[in-house]
């Protein structure tokens, strides 16, 4: 199943050339893609400057669900073009030029004669590099002319990133440098019909991304290598390098693999030389220490987690315990169940069509002594309402039958779609 938000959407998915890190002169260059990457993990920098120095080969792996996001990505950038394309050539279009010389020297000509719009120009300044998905003309005075260029990024996500803000303001610095006048806006491009971009100030984000960018240059400049640590983080989900990192987390036995242990939990424990979960499974309880954030009993409770993992890891098999809770918490606090309660799930993709579909609904409910499941697939708009009307004549029609009965789900996933 697919319940991404748009977390997973990687950058510069419309570029042909690589915009990654490498040595040049004797330099590190870099480019829009290391910047986000940089504010994503500091240890996936470290990883990179590897690449880039001949020290390490990068691996292959890819996440399984990221080329289909890649082409979707894809899909909607030339969707954006086709629509700024007028046929008289006001569009530039670079997207196929691989060399970046070339890529360079033919977006600084169609910026010195006023194209209204250049996909994929390429620009360099110093040791930062970038190719924005569009560059667009305003009527701004520059070293140019009486024009100058302001950057456009089309984006999958719904909510727009820091990542995506960073890229957009090497984009637009790189543009101060070149045409000698600051953009004033830059634009971020979603998904949808009219192609209406979100319009951000560069001025206002301009001084975060500057100490991000010196952040990341000081690290490529430290002739020493820097120590990191794989720290688990969101962009694990589309990292390349997850394989390696995972795989040095568990021999490790890195506390990051107790569930639901917090960081500043595992700060603490680190304190108390209980720097793994094998040594947090014996730690003497009670706690005679006194952890300086949080209770005592919340890092109880994540010994005692660590407990039952490292007992279904010596035994090969799951384990769990049920736990003792109080009169009105946990499953006791569950209502009264009714023989016709439902429990409903739904499955849907975000990024199909314009607001994303629900391709599956479906609900388990008893049927006699037995359970039961019921479901209607949806593969088109007209099947994801007549789904959408089922599941909801279902309910209301055994809401009428026992005002009692309630609808269980598996998160907020559900009641959010619905909405």
């Amino acid at each position: 199943m697919i319940r991404h938000t748009g977390s997973l959407e990687p950058s510069g998915f419309g570029s042909a050339v690589p915009k990654k890190m490498k040595v040049e002169s004797g330099q590190i260059r870099l480019a829009a893609t290391d910047l986000s990457n940089h504010l994503a993990c500091g240890h996936l920098t470290t990883l990179e400057l590897g690449v880039a120095r001949g020290e390490r080969a990068a691996p292959e792996w890819r996440a399984p669900d990221l080329i289909v996001i890649q082409e979707l990505g894809l899909r909607h950038e030339a969707a954006y073009l086709k629509s700024l394309d007028d046929g008289a050539g006001s569009l530039v279009d670079l997207r196929e030029i691989r060399d970046e010389a070339r890529a360079l020297a033919e977006t600084r000509a169609a910026m010195e004669r006023g194209a209204a719009a250049i996909a994929q120009g390429a620009l360099v300044a110093g040791r930062w590099f970038g190719r924005p998905d569009v560059l667009r003309k305003v009527l701004k005075p520059s070293r140019l002319g009486d024009w100058s260029y302001e950057a456009y990024d089309c984006k999958l996500a719904r909510e727009t990133k820091a990542a995506t803000i960073l890229q957009l303001a090497l984009y637009s610095d790189l543009l101060s440098e070149i045409q000698g006048a600051q953009p004033e806006w830059m634009y971020v491009v979603p998904p949808g019909r009219n192609f209406k971009p979100e319009p951000y100030r560069f001025a206002e984000y301009a001084a975060y991304y500057r100490h991000v960018k010196k952040r990341l240059a000081k690290v490529c400049d430290d002739g020493q290598a820097t120590q990191t640590y794989p720290e688990p983080c969101v962009h694990c989900d589309v990292c390349r390098w997850f394989q390696e990192c995972d795989a040095r987390r568990r021999g490790d036995d890195h506390l990051s693999l107790v569930a639901g242990i917090r960081r500043l939990q595992r700060n603490q424990l680190e304190e108390w030389d209980t720097e793994t979960m094998a040594k947090l499974a014996v730690l003497p309880l009670p706690l005679k220490q006194k952890p300086i954030h949080g209770s005592k009993e919340s890092y109880e409770k994540v010994r005692e987690q660590a407990r039952v993992q490292v007992a279904g890891r010596t035994r090969h098999k799951p384990v769990h315990e049920m736990l003792e809770v109080a009169e009105g918490m946990g499953f006791s606090n569950l209502p009264e169940p009714s023989r016709l309660d439902m429990f409903v799930d739904l499955e849907g993709d975000p990024f199909v069509g314009d607001g994303g579909q629900q391709y599956l609904f479906g609900f388990v409910a008893a049927e006699g002594d037995a359970v039961a499941y019921e479901k209607r697939w949806a593969l088109n708009a007209e099947e994801e309402r007549r789904g959408f009307e089922w599941i909801v004549d279902e309910i209301m029609r055994r809401w009428a039958a026992d005002p009692a009965m309630h609808v269980y789900h598996f998160g907020a996933y559900e009641p959010g779609a619905f909405k």
